[in-house]
């Protein structure tokens, strides 16, 4: 199974980075970021395990393990995942999407 992240889903992905490194520095920015890649890719294998979204049809939502955020993944063909979006689950999203 292959991850590919959309163009939208990277920057998200920046912006989250360049937002812990001006607020805690370089390390911790690197920790984050790792912490998300990693954990996108352990979807290989069960992404049938991660609940559908009700917010985005046809995507399936990601909660990122100790820390706020939710990666919401779409099946672009058989054994490609694509990484829509990076959101911080704080975020106020609209139910009608």
């Amino acid at each position: 199974m292959a991850i590919q992240w959309s163009d939208f889903a990277l920057e998200r992905l920046e912006e989250i980075i360049i937002w812990y490194e001006l607020e805690a520095g370089r390390q911790v920015a690197d920790s984050v970021e790792n912490r998300i890649w990693q954990q996108v890719e352990k979807i290989d294998g069960f992404p049938m395990s991660i609940p559908a979204s009700d917010l985005f049809p046809g995507t399936r939502k990601l909660v990122i393990s100790n820390l706020p955020y939710v990666a919401f993944i779409r099946q672009l063909d058989g054994a490609v995942w694509e990484v829509v979006d990076i959101v911080h689950s704080s975020r106020r999203l609209p139910k009608d999407r």
